[in-house]
């Protein structure tokens, strides 16, 4: 049985700590298939450089996560026809790029805190746009040990081997409380 292909929206590749996470969901849970295209890459080093105010450096080792950690995902949305109206996806012309990315990749998921996509016509398109928040909870619901091992090793690492707590109260402040509260029971 194949995975869920997933993109990762520049929102949550933005966000270290999330970054990291979902990386980990995906490599060490497995579950799902991340994928990703130079120009939504594009798009979080450049929020990145201006919108955390990273080095350029940095930002570049950042976004090569994805190119590192899972090269196969890599999907050119202009070789592939895509014919959906891709202006119908989304409200934000700027992000007509990640839908070509969902639609072309066959993505399952697409995670985003980006209100401006239009769950409807992506579902309608096979790509279900879960509140980040309440997907990470259930799937902790779900698979306790895995998604607590998953955990625990990026909180070995986070930060130079911070505690737990700080990972979850990081957890929270990136939006996704009631996984850090779920995790904290």
């Amino acid at each position: 049985m194949s995975l869920p292909r997933a993109v990762l929206d520049a929102d949550i590749i933005y966000s270290r700590v999330l970054h990291e996470l979902m990386g980990r969901l995906a490599t060490e849970a497995r579950l799902f298939d991340l994928i990703w295209s130079e120009d939504l890459l594009v798009e979080a080093r450049r929020s990145l450089i201006h919108g955390k105010g990273l080095t350029v450096e940095i930002a570049d080792t950042w976004v090569g996560h994805m190119r590192r950690e899972f090269p196969d995902g890599c999907v050119d949305p202009s070789s592939v026809a895509v014919e959906a109206d891709l202006g119908s996806l989304t409200e934000d012309p700027n992000d007509l790029h990640v839908c070509a990315l969902a639609i072309a990749g066959e993505a399952d998921l697409l995670f985003t805190f980006d209100r401006g996509y239009l769950g409807e016509p992506l579902r309608a398109r096979g790509v279900d746009v879960p509140d980040v928040d309440r997907y990470l909870a259930a799937q902790f619901a779900e698979q306790p040990i895995a998604i607590m091992r998953v955990v625990e090793k990026q909180a070995d690492v986070w930060r130079g081997g911070g505690s737990l707590d700080e990972l979850l109260a990081a957890y929270g402040r990136a939006g996704v409380p009631g996984f850090a509260a779920a995790l904290a029971d």
